[in-house]
């Protein structure tokens, strides 16, 4: 704190003046006295002269009433005997005179008073009806100006002349002789004391407080703290209440200053550039994420125009939406194409508002700006992917169907076009010897193979439909179906020919082929979806025919497909509904005593009446349908099982794709204990196609359930995958022929067969069931080679109804 001067010193400030203005209010009392008397002799002036005037206003308004003008001089006349009354005339608006006293007009009296008054108060008394009197100091005198009603118009408005009247007024001073020395002695008296103790109070209550005040922000300003014991924290006065204060403001600064750090923290370290200009759009401030945006330094862009960011390329009008947004006092939004100091250009999503001062002023623009360029790219991008394919980057299957629409749209009576798909063939087999990236690589050969061919094709469209599943859509023309037809298949050749030519991918030599599948539009279809679901329908029948085929749409194709479809829909109801039932053939042996069954599932369509087994059996077969209907035939049949006198065993058919499943042996116990069936009388027949892959997992779950009674038979032994090694492997309990052996057993060459299986099974240990069997003649043959053959066939009775097999048996 710097020392102060004396005359800087609070205490002196108020000690002189206090005096002065002790001093001042002394001889102010003493003026105010003598003015206070001088205007009350005003005043008593000012009210006579007001009472005069006011008489005399009466007496001329009823004569200029009553027409009895000519008494009006006589009346001017009376006015003057009052000794105050110098002048009365009555004037016009224009202060044009109407009557005068003629003595003072003769002398000039009355001319030099009317020169001292001016025409405002005459006009103002004429217009407002209302009486001015005015005090004159320089002229000693009061002027009034008596508005006087002299007629009245037509329209019955007042016609006024004025009065005036001087009336004499001087001021008097107060004489020495007169003033009351004691009375005024002990009145200054008093007046110091009270003078001193009022600066006392002032040193004790003010000036200290203020100096201590001044120290405590002294030491704020200084330390960014306050001591208490400095602040006059407990006086009864303002003083009190402004120590308090300054504390508040004191912890209140810490605190702002708190957060104004965490503020500029805030901005000095966000990711979005932020700039402040002036209202010319200078800049004034910049963030340190706008110089690594930028490359610019805060030095190199102070005091200068945002425009040096400008690349050229966001339109005039943008800006010109920008500055009228700004200057209506709102905030912009809009997307800038800017570029960096190198000269690399990108783009920012900018936010500019005005910033305001405390009485709403704009001072300043405040602009916050994302760059956007990255995610602009990543959209773009992912446009892209949802039209293209990312891998061949050709058309996707989106952008095929919307190409179709708009070429069937187009298409005018009697114009023909065609859609091939082309389908890689082992594809998948590649990928799962040589991996994704190995199969990636030639897809993006074939693509580019694809594009090489048809580049000569007017207005051919080459698209990826996803994997492995090529197209090219030829424009319609107008040409006969047969001749698009025609060219579409010498296009296919020599796309097919082109596609298995030797590839080299990663160092490796090899050749991959193709099925092709044609549609000819609109003749097949006439939307876009339908004529691609025919074309797939075409490759698939062509990768059916064994690859490398090409496959002309025929609408037999969709009646299958359709036929397999309502087969595959209506058969997932059965199962979890009605419509199923199961049938009983017995097994017997060469005596024909009954030693078991074989359980086949039937179904009744409510509508369709029976639909055979060949028909829904390979249907559900293609899809995991198969593993829906195995379970509810082990579930039924093992209901029978329990229903079964012992010993009989009861076989059930398995299909591999059910077998396979990671559950199966969990889902067979669970039914044996659900159901209370007997595990050892359970026959599971399984074919030799199972064993193809996998054979190890396979073994193991057989195993498993053979644990706990279950037995196994390899049905129709001889027509797959047949094996001596692996039948040695297997825990087999039984061999079931084949009925196309069976029932040629006449033939020597099927009789050799049979009885070479017949040998395996006596060598291995296991039993023989023989199907198919309708014949004496073929059921005595296999009971002379094996006289413990078990025999099924129509010869002992036909598959039955459960219930009609329990009435035939068991009743």
């Amino acid at each position: 704190m710097r020392r102060l001067r004396w005359w800087q010193r609070l205490s002196v400030q108020i000690t002189i003046p206090m005096f002065v203005a002790m001093l001042a209010i002394l001889l102010g009392l003493t003026y105010f006295m003598i003015a206070a008397q001088q205007q009350a002799a005003l005043n008593s002036a000012q009210l006579e002269l007001r009472s005069s005037v006011a008489v005399a206003q009466g007496s001329f308004n009823r004569m200029y009433t009553a027409d009895s003008t000519e008494t009006i001089p006589e009346l001017i006349s009376e006015m003057h005997v009052h000794p105050r009354i110098r002048n009365a005339v009555i004037v016009s608006v224009r202060k044009d005179l109407v009557a005068a006293y003629e003595p003072h007009l003769i002398k000039g009296d009355l001319q030099r008073f009317l020169d001292t008054v001016g025409t405002d108060p005459v006009q103002q008394a004429s217009n407002t009806g209302k009486t001015f009197i005015e005090y004159h100091p320089e002229h000693s005198h009061l002027v009034a100006a008596v508005p006087i009603i002299e007629s009245l118009s037509v329209n019955r408005q007042s016609q006024r002349n004025v009065l005036l009247v001087e009336y004499l007024h001087a001021p008097h001073w107060y004489q020495l002789a007169s003033v009351p020395w004691l009375p005024l002695g002990l009145l200054l008296l008093l007046f110091f004391l009270i003078g001193f103790g009022l600066w006392f109070s002032l040193q004790r209550f003010i000036a200290r407080p203020a100096n201590k005040l001044v120290a405590a922000v002294t030491q704020f300003g200084r330390h960014g703290f306050i001591n208490d014991s400095r602040l006059p924290l407990r006086l009864p006065n303002e003083f009190g209440i402004l120590a308090h204060n300054v504390r508040l403001a004191a912890k209140e600064r810490r605190h702002r200053e708190a957060k104004l750090r965490q503020l500029s923290a805030a901005v000095e370290q966000a990711n979005e550039s932020i700039m402040i200009t002036d209202l010319a759009g200078n800049i004034e401030y910049v963030n340190p994420a706008f110089c690594a945006t930028t490359g610019y330094s805060s030095e190199e862009v102070i005091g200068e125009n945002p425009r040096l960011l400008a690349s050229g390329r966001t339109p005039a009008s943008e800006f010109q939406a920008l500055w009228q947004c700004l200057s209506e006092g709102k905030t912009w939004q809009g997307e800038l194409y800017n570029k960096t100091k190198s000269g690399q250009e990108f783009r920012e999503w900018a936010t500019i508002s005005p910033l305001r001062d405390e009485h709403g002023n704009v001072t300043q623009y405040l602009a916050s700006k994302l760059n956007i360029t990255q995610r602009v790219e990543a959209e773009a991008k992912i446009e892209y992917l949802a039209y293209f394919d990312a891998l061949t980057e050709l058309p996707n299957r989106t952008s095929c169907i919307q190409h179709i629409a708009s070429l069937v749209t187009a298409a005018h009576k009697g114009e023909h076009g065609a859609v091939i798909l082309f389908d890689l063939d082992g594809l998948q087999r590649i990928n799962d010897v040589r991996g994704f990236e190995f199969g990636d690589a030639i897809l993006k050969a074939t693509a580019r193979r694809l594009r090489a061919v048809v580049a000569n094709e007017q207005n051919a469209f080459v698209a990826n439909l996803g994997g492995d599943l090529f197209a090219v859509v030829l424009t319609p023309r107008k040409l006969e179906q047969k001749d698009i037809l025609a060219d579409a298949q010498i296009l296919v050749k020599l796309i097919l020919a082109e596609l298995s030519q030797p590839l080299r991918v990663q160092d490796e030599q090899l050749s991959v082929t193709a099925s092709a599948g044609i549609v000819i539009y609109p003749q097949d279809a006439e939307s876009a979806d339908a004529i691609i679901r025919h074309a797939e329908t075409a490759v698939h029948t062509a990768k059916d025919a064994g690859g490398n085929q090409t496959a002309v749409y025929d609408v037999s194709y969709s009646d299958v497909l359709e036929k397999r479809y309502e087969i595959e829909r209506e058969l997932r109801e059965a199962i979890n509904g009605e419509g199923l039932e199961l049938y009983l053939q017995p097994q017997v042996g060469a005596d024909e005593t009954l030693l078991g069954v074989e359980v086949l599932i039937r179904w009744q369509h409510p509508e369709k009446g029976t639909i055979p087994p060949a028909e829904f059996i390979s249907v559900a077969e293609q899809t995991d349908l198969i593993v829906d209907l195995g379970k509810w035939i082990v579930r039924h049949a093992l209901l029978e099982l329990k229903r079964l006198p012992s010993p009989l065993t009861l076989a059930i058919n398995i299909s591999p794709r059910q077998f396979r499943k990671y559950d199966f042996v969990y889902c067979i116990e669970r039914a044996l204990k659900e159901t209370g069936a007997d595990p050892s009388r359970l026959v599971l027949e399984v074919t030799e196609n199972l064993f193809v892959d996998d054979t190890e997992d396979i073994v193991l779950k057989m195993k498993a359930l053979q644990q706990s009674g279950v037995q196994f038979s390899i049905d129709d032994f001889g027509t797959g995958y047949s094996s001596l090694s692996y039948l040695r492997k297997l825990p087999l309990q039984e061999l079931k022929i084949d009925k196309s052996f069976v029932q040629a057993i006449n033939d020597a060459e099927q009789r050799t067969i049979v009885d070479s299986v017949i040998a395996i099974a006596k060598t291995l240990g296991l039993r023989i069931v023989a199907e198919g069997v309708e014949t004496q003649a073929q059921a005595d043959y296999l009971a002379s080679r094996d006289d413990k053959v078990v025999l099924q066939g129509y010869l002992f009775d036909k598959p039955l109804p459960t219930a009609e097999f329990h009435r035939r048996y068991f009743s």
